[in-house]
């Protein structure tokens, strides 16, 4: 089993970088990459929660603890660009209610067939309703180097 040391530079191959530029992207100083990289003292959770937030492609479970592949699992392909329309199939599909739990195949059907058969308000009134403008609340920008970027408005 690697050490969190392994791993650390195993991320720095991955992203290519050395020492000085990798503590440089994460926030850190040079010195605690190189107390760390020489085994001199074993990673603080900061700088295992630095190297997640920079890089947040990376499983932490796999980071921290070893276990699972390095990079997180995905529900699309990252080759996508963001204007490119990409096919989804159903087997994968699932709905979540209030309270976050999952639904299975059967409860989405009869979900939908329940919301169907509901009339809207706007059925049953005579007035008319001009929708409100619709306000960007968050923009994420995906790079080729499997990081993001997220903006959100305050």
């Amino acid at each position: 089993m690697e050490t969190e040391k392994e791993r650390i530079e195993k991320v720095m191959d991955k992203v290519g970088l050395n020492a000085t530029q990798f503590a440089a992207e994460i926030g850190i100083k040079s010195p605690t990459l190189s107390h760390i990289l020489n085994g001199r003292n074993n990673p603080s959770l900061e700088v295992l929660k630095r190297i997640l937030e920079r890089y947040r492609t990376i499983s932490s479970d796999w980071l921290i603890l070893g276990v699972g592949p390095m990079y997180r699992g995905i529900k699309q392909s990252q080759t996508l660009s963001l204007f490119e329309e990409s096919e989804i199939t159903e087997s994968k599909s699932v709905i979540y209610d209030d309270k976050n739990t999952e639904k299975s195949g059967a409860e989405i059907s009869v979900i939908q067939k329940e919301t169907e058969k509901m009339p809207t308000a706007l059925e049953k009134s005579d007035l008319k309703v001009q929708p409100l403008p619709k306000l960007v609340k968050k923009i994420i920008v995906y790079y080729d180097d499997n990081t993001f970027q997220e903006f959100e408005t305050k």
